[in-house]
């Protein structure tokens, strides 16, 4: 019996081995290629989960941005609460700290550092690291939080030569640039760890040309190390593979590795192991970052068991069960129900063990056929589904889920039924205590031949991260403190506004509105109270309009405003853009009750209208610009139109400013000079005054030219010349002695003096020139200290330890305040004409004039009354104590021939009489 039953049990495992055999052989040349599939798989969820990681970075970046945009002067405290209110570790962990860094060039740019990082910081405790002379400074003057990032306050980022190279690198594109591996400032050069900066750029618009290109302001900078960020990546990766990150590509230098043993570099030794190796890259930030996984030998023997070995292997091992079982069935029954019971025990505490480990995953676990349909559920929080598990087993997501949802689940699964895995998909539903979101991963399962197609889905709760991106997202795009759209999200837009209206065949109107006064509320009574005129005008002007028009923060104190689908008539859609400007007036006239006041505002709005008829956004703003700005000059509280009496004004001044920039290299412009006389008549100086002679049109007035050099910027490079002709004047009067005591006036206007090259400029003129530098005297505006006083007095001691002499011209007639007069280097105040030509008639303005006269005298400073016409102002002048004088009384400016004849003459005009 028992040889009978060994024959028949060899016989039987024989035959029942050739299924298995078969299967192998089939299975051994798909084996690479599921291999190579599982390691692409990992590969492909490291970059997912990298890039994840990197657009958390790149939202802090622009929402701080945003931030900064929104105000001209943040303080080191409201930059800590900013930050804090991001929610670092949510939305980006593995960030060192989120930092501001301010760009400073030009004259005493050092000293203009240190004192911005001892203004932000409120303290001198932090210095300009490392210290000496530079041609620019780039200080990082906030970093946030300050535990662990303290000794990088005050550090000069342009001294890392990668730093610089990436910063310019990002003010020149706009975009988020990342540096080559440094050591970050924080490690110091005792750790050796991968460090990178990301660098945004931070604009402002020019304050000198709202209609030109923005300036350089500074630098969002977020330092990271790049272990803090892939580390958590990495453990994520199955075991048996390993990561590398390079510096530059695959044979580059590595920046980090996970999964090798202590000591080992890479696995490239192990050739069986190497081919299936995985390598890519992820584009951010103006580089790339390569990285390869590379599967070690157990990994690899592991899949190959797992795969077609282990079924060959079972299949095997069943056939000699098979033979076994039937020797043992035919010997001893008893034997054979023993085996069966205990693979059933081994069978269960195996299902047990995979049950704890799936109840322990916090996710929603389904299995879904193709349709959608819900074939079975695993979760340890049944909070989670909007519906109990047995009514939400075998229905489709189109009975469980909200349409939308369901549509993005329903997708998530056909994708991954092409491509075998989609990530990254995200829905959204109501379950027990309010809306949720979910993000789903969806794999296919591997089945046999002839099954349906089933697949996993895991389903995480993001709520809480994506509650925290879109706050991000607000902060970024929005206006911290109007809530409106900023300028970037506006411009972003735009185009599509344009296109819209277009597409209807329709007409649309941008309106620009600019809120008057603002500075000088600002100024008198806090920013505070400017913030709640601006919150003001921004909410009543959203007020105003249908919601259809899109409203956005523009600037400082400017908004921009797009009308929508005003109608298919010029007529009508014209009539409706005054309209809405009248209820924007109407609605901001309102007072703004700020600290137990009322304020007043009002705002100047342009408008162009835009039919598709090939403008540019830039060219509609534009037109819009230039309209407010008439509408300034009407007298503010009011709107204009751009329209096609102002378009040819544009095009003809336009066309004076090409001429201006001609003429001044062809000899068109040419100095005159007005006499400067004292009590008694005497000449004791002169003013130089440009004059433009064109070719076609004569005579231009400076009125004219003047005014389109400045809102052009060609005044820096007039200025300039000027300048220059006056120190040849004074170059030549040198050798005559009565000329050598003359001094020489020259207008310098706020865009040439702000200008870091002006001090330079000014003293290479003089050195070249040989000119006696007290004979130089240069006349300020008001206008120009309307900005940094400090900057302003440096500049000005500058050229005043050399001896250059300082007026202030047009007193009385813009930004007056005693605080600059006693601050700042000056040796005369000139009286404006508008002042000085109704003294006769006018108490009021004659009251002014006596208290000017007093001031001046009161702050030891000479007092010059310009536009003297008529002896009676003469003696009124001279009675309340002034001392020099100019105007057509004396003389009208001269040409420099006929100056020195007037010289010859004796005392000018009405002085001689005296």
């Amino acid at each position: 019996m028992s040889r009978k039953a060994l024959a028949a049990a060899l016989l039987a495992t024989a035959l029942a081995a050739v299924l298995p055999a078969i299967y192998w052989v089939s299975r051994n040349q798909l084996a690479d290629q599921d291999l190579r599939s599982a390691v692409a798989m990992e590969s492909s969820d490291i970059k997912y989960l990298l890039q994840n990681q990197f657009n958390g970075f790149e939202l802090i970046a622009r929402s701080v941005r945003g931030f900064i945009d929104g105000s001209e002067n943040v303080t080191a405290q409201e930059f800590h609460v900013f930050i804090d209110s991001l929610n670092l570790q949510t939305i980006a962990p593995g960030l060192q700290g989120v930092g501001y860094v301010r760009w400073v060039a030009g004259n005493n740019a050092a000293a203009r550092a240190r004192q911005l990082l001892e203004t932000k910081q409120g303290s001198d405790r932090y210095a300009i690291r490392p210290p000496g002379v530079r041609d620019a400074y780039a200080p990082i003057v906030f970093m946030e939080p300050r535990n662990g990032n303290e000794q990088s306050i005050g550090f000069d980022v342009f001294s890392v030569p990668q730093a610089r190279i990436s910063a310019e690198q990002a003010s020149e594109t706009g975009d988020l640039i990342a540096t080559e591996k440094i050591t970050l400032v924080q490690d110091g050069p005792q750790r050796s760890v991968a460090g990178f900066v990301l660098y945004l750029a931070v604009y402002t618009p020019d304050p000198e040309d709202s209609g030109g290109p923005e300036v350089l302001r500074g630098w969002v900078d977020l330092p990271f190390r790049l272990v803090d960020v892939l580390q958590p990546i990495a453990e994520s990766l199955e075991p048996g593979l390993q990561l590398v990150f390079y510096e530059k590509d695959s044979t580059g230098a590595q920046l980090f590795s996970h999964g090798f043993p202590s000591g080992a570099a890479d696995n490239a030794a192990n050739p069986a192991a190497a081919r299936y190796a995985k390598a890519d890259y992820l584009a951010f930030a103006g580089r790339q970052w390569h990285f390869r996984i590379i599967p070690t030998e157990d990994y690899v023997e592991r899949k190959h068991k797992s795969t077609h070995h282990w079924v060959a292997s079972i299949g095997l091992l069943l056939s000699v069960l098979l033979g076994l079982s039937l020797f043992l069935l035919l010997t001893s029954r008893d034997r054979a129900r023993a085996l069966a019971l205990e693979m059933t025990s081994s069978l269960r505490n195996t299902t047990a063990d995979l049950n704890d480990t799936l109840d322990a995953i916090p996710d929603l676990l389904f299995e879904m056929d193709l349709d959608g349909r819900y074939l079975a559920i695993r979760t340890s929080n049944q909070a989670n589904l909007n519906l109990p598990v047995d009514q939400v087993l075998n229905r489709t997501v189109w009975d469980v889920l909200p349409p939308k949802a369901a549509q993005v689940l329903h997708n998530a699964i056909k994708e991954a039924h092409v491509l075998g895995r989609s990530t990254g998909n995200r829905l959204e539903t109501d379950v027990a205590g309010g809306p949720r979101c979910f993000e789903l991963s969806v794999a296919r399962k591997q089945r046999m031949v002839g099954m349906a197609p089933s697949f996993i889905v895991v389903s995480r709760d993001i709520t809480e991260r994506t509650r925290a991106e879109r706050q991000v997202h607000q902060l970024a795009y929005f206006d911290v403190l109007t809530g409106l759209p900023n300028r970037r999200q506006f411009l972003a837009i735009a185009p599509h506004l344009i296109e819209d209206n277009t597409s209807r065949d329709g007409y649309g109107a941008v309106l620009m509105l600019d809120i008057d006064h603002l500075k000088m509320i600002n100024d008198h009574w806090g920013h505070q109270c400017g913030d709640e005129v601006l919150k003001h005008v921004a909410a009543r002007t959203s007020a105003a309009l249908d919601p259809r028009h899109v409203v956005a923060r523009f600037g400082g104190d400017e908004l921009v405003i797009v009308l929508n689908h005003l109608g298919k008539d010029f007529a009508p859609a014209k009539q409706a853009a005054e309209k809405a400007c009248q209820d924007i007036l109407a609605q901001i006239a309102d007072p703004v009750a700020f600290d137990a006041r009322e304020y007043h505002a009002s705002v100047s709005i342009g408008v162009a209208l835009f039919d598709g008829d090939g403008r540019s956004m830039d060219e509609i703003i534009s037109g819009a610009d230039s309209a407010m700005y008439l509408a300034k000059n009407d007298g503010r509280n009011t709107y204009r139109f751009f329209d096609q009496e102002l378009k040819n004004v544009m095009a003809e001044r336009a066309a004076l400013e090409q001429d201006m920039r001609t003429g001044l290299d062809t000899g068109e412009f040419y100095l005159v000079y007005q006499p400067q006389v004292d009590l008694h008549g005497q000449v004791i100086g002169a003013e130089a005054l440009c004059r433009w002679q064109h070719p076609q049109k004569g005579l231009v007035s400076p009125a004219v030219f003047i005014d389109i050099a400045e809102k052009s910027g060609f005044i820096r490079q007039l200025g300039h010349w000027v300048l220059e002709q006056a120190c040849k004047t004074l170059r030549g009067w040198r050798a005559d002695a009565r000329l050598s005591r003359l001094s020489l006036a020259v207008n310098v206007s706020a865009q040439q003096f702000h200008h870091p090259d002006f001090v330079p400029q000014t003293l290479a003129l003089m050195a070249s020139s040989a000119i006696d530098a007290e004979r130089l005297e240069l006349e300020l505006t008001e206008s120009i200290f309307a900005q940094d006083v400090e900057q302003i007095a440096e500049k000005m001691q500058t050229l005043k330890a050399l001896g250059v002499c300082f007026s202030l011209d047009d007193f009385g007639t813009g930004y007056s305040s005693l605080n600059y007069l006693k601050r700042l280097p000056l040796d005369q105040l000139k009286i404006d004409q508008s002042f000085v030509r109704d003294v006769i008639a006018d108490s009021f303005d004659a009251s002014i004039v006596a208290a000017m006269i007093s001031l001046g005298e009161s702050l030891g400073l000479k007092v010059l009354a310009e536009g003297v016409e008529t002896p009676e102002q003469l003696e009124f002048l001279r009675s309340r104590g002034c001392r020099l004088f100019q105007g057509y009384l004396f003389a009208k400016p001269l040409s420099e021939a006929d100056f020195l004849a007037s010289l010859r003459q004796g005392p000018a005009g009405a002085g001689a009489q005296a």
